[in-house]
């Protein structure tokens, strides 16, 4: 029976230098908490004529952990924080992004090619995050590999770190950095919710808080 077998999973660490702290708590802004119970936002990016070979998983890891300097509000976790009951991304340098390898039997064109999509086949190519109780995991991936040929990237990211146009932002980058194992130049990326300014916010923030997750920790 066609399916997908796990074989391991791993934590990758973002390269961290003296321009980012080695531990740090940001704080969620008013935008952010309203997506706090949902569950992380998944993608599966199919390459059905991706040429694989043992390095690849490698080079997969090496440039997460290259691209995840820029991004590093991506390896740290959800986090409850119960002296002051707010939730915070907590981002430390034992922070990463849990990454497992897998491979599949599947047929990856029919994946990709059929106008009716098999989302049972799509949610086993995504890492499996769902939670219930903080804290969790900002983001975790996988990488697949087809016994038919080409690879798919599954993405499971939480919502409360970046919306869609950042995601996107991070996936170019990502891939980009994969290809030519070069950060791209110029990349300027602001994580500080400090800029964001809102009459009542923090207030707004608490209430809020307090209607989508009530029984914090849990979610």
């Amino acid at each position: 029976m066609a399916g997908v077998r796990i074989l391991g999973s791993s934590k990758v660490r973002a390269r961290l230098d003296d321009s980012l702290p080695p531990s740090s708590s940001t704080h969620l802004s008013f935008f952010d908490v309203w997506w706090l119970s949902l569950q992380p936002v998944k993608t599966v990016l199919l390459y059905p004529d991706a040429a694989i070979s043992p390095a690849s998983f490698d080079s997969f890891k090496s440039s997460l952990s290259l691209i995840l300097h820029r991004f590093y509000l991506l390896a740290g976790d959800l986090t409850y924080q119960p002296t002051t009951g707010e939730v915070t991304i907590v981002c430390s340098d034992e922070s990463g992004v849990t990454v497992t390898e897998a491979e599949s039997d599947l047929d990856i064109r029919c994946l990709a090619r059929e106008p009716k999509h098999d989302m049972d086949s799509f949610f086993k190519l995504v890492p499996d995050v769902a939670h219930e109780e903080l804290p969790v995991p900002i983001l975790s991936v996988q990488f697949t590999r087809f016994s038919c040929g080409g690879v798919a990237v599954g993405i499971a990211l939480h919502h409360v770190a970046m919306d869609a146009m950042g995601a996107y932002k991070f996936i170019d980058c990502w891939a980009k950095t994969c290809c030519d194992f070069s950060v791209p130049s110029g990349l300027n990326i602001l994580h500080d919710r400090a800029v964001i300014k809102y009459p009542n916010m923090d207030r707004l923030k608490n209430e809020t808080l307090m209607d989508v997750a009530p029984d914090l920790p849990k979610v």
